[in-house]
């Protein structure tokens, strides 16, 4: 069945008629169409031209860049990309008469040139993960030396998500020198239970604190000292390995608000450590 044709006035664009014009139903219907035709890969112009091929029939040049009232210039370049896409043809005569395919057709193209251009670029991925894994790590930016780093973080989300892959990759020992608050919000992001199953040597220092709470019992209380006299509850920081995440605004505040900061800074690390070492000897036990 073929398409229905619009009769149009050659003076009057299908695209620009006025809201009281009986075609200005069809003008939304057309705006509706060139826009999904655009989310398959065409300019708005091409669509338009397109549309005005499959709805009023073959063409010459001039009668589209008149109707449609385009450049004449413009007009030829976007005749020649949708034949080269393949959705419309050009009939050998003098002038060159255009014809749209079929929108099926059409669609059909559009989609398989699409897939094409995927699996290009699938098969280029493998080539480029090969050639990428020839190149040494270092050779591309020429250095020479680590450079150190440090991460803002800001809310629980985020800070404890980096808490959790400090314990996941932990070797050698963990610190924690944190609050009553600032351990139970480690208790309610799974934290705890990590910690008494990490490999490497746990330590927990909270301050202040005479007692430590139930869902902290099952870390090995040798494990665990407490430091009553401390009169701030804002100190909190986490030392792992060579890494250290220190909290700038701890559990005290809303938990939209905790700030912290985290760093591989070797030096950093071990000025945390030595201060935790401090404290832990100045700590108490339990018993």
């Amino acid at each position: 069945m073929q398409a229905e044709k619009l009769a149009v006035n050659s003076d009057i664009s299908i695209f620009d008629t006025e809201p009281d014009s009986s075609l200005y139903q069809h003008k939304l219907q057309l705006d509706k169409v060139r826009d999904e035709l655009m989310k398959f890969g065409l300019s708005s112009n091409q669509a338009k031209v397109f549309i005005y091929l499959s709805k009023c029939g073959p063409k010459k040049a001039s009668d589209i860049f008149k109707a449609l009232d385009l450049p004449r210039t413009e007009t030829y370049g976007i005749l020649n990309g949708l034949q080269s896409r393949g959705i419309i043809t050009a009939e050998f005569s003098t002038p060159v008469i255009y014809a749209a395919l079929p929108l099926r057709d059409t669609l059909e193209a559009l989609v398989n040139a699409e897939k094409e251009k995927i699996n290009i670029l699938a098969k280029r991925e493998s080539k480029l993960v090969e050639l990428w894994n020839e190149i040494p790590t270092g050779i591309a930016e020429g250095r020479t030396t680590r450079r150190e780093q440090l991460q803002m973080l800001q809310g629980n989300p985020q800070i404890h998500s980096k808490a959790r892959q400090m314990v996941e990759s932990a070797k050698e020992e963990i610190r924690i020198f944190c609050t009553l608050k600032d351990l139970s919000s480690f208790y309610h992001s799974d934290l705890i239970d990590m910690l008494s199953s990490s490999v490497a040597d746990v330590k927990f220092i909270i301050s202040p604190a005479t007692m430590i709470p139930s869902f902290a019992r099952k870390i090995n209380k040798r494990r665990i000292r407490l430091m009553p006299n401390t009169k701030t509850e804002n100190q909190c920081f986490v030392v792992k390995d060579s890494e250290v995440l220190i909290f700038l605004r701890n559990a005290s505040f809303a938990p939209n608000n905790v700030f912290a900061i985290w760093t591989d800074s070797k030096t950093l690390a071990e000025s945390m450590t030595l201060l935790f070492d401090c404290c832990w000897e100045k700590s108490d036990t339990i018993h």
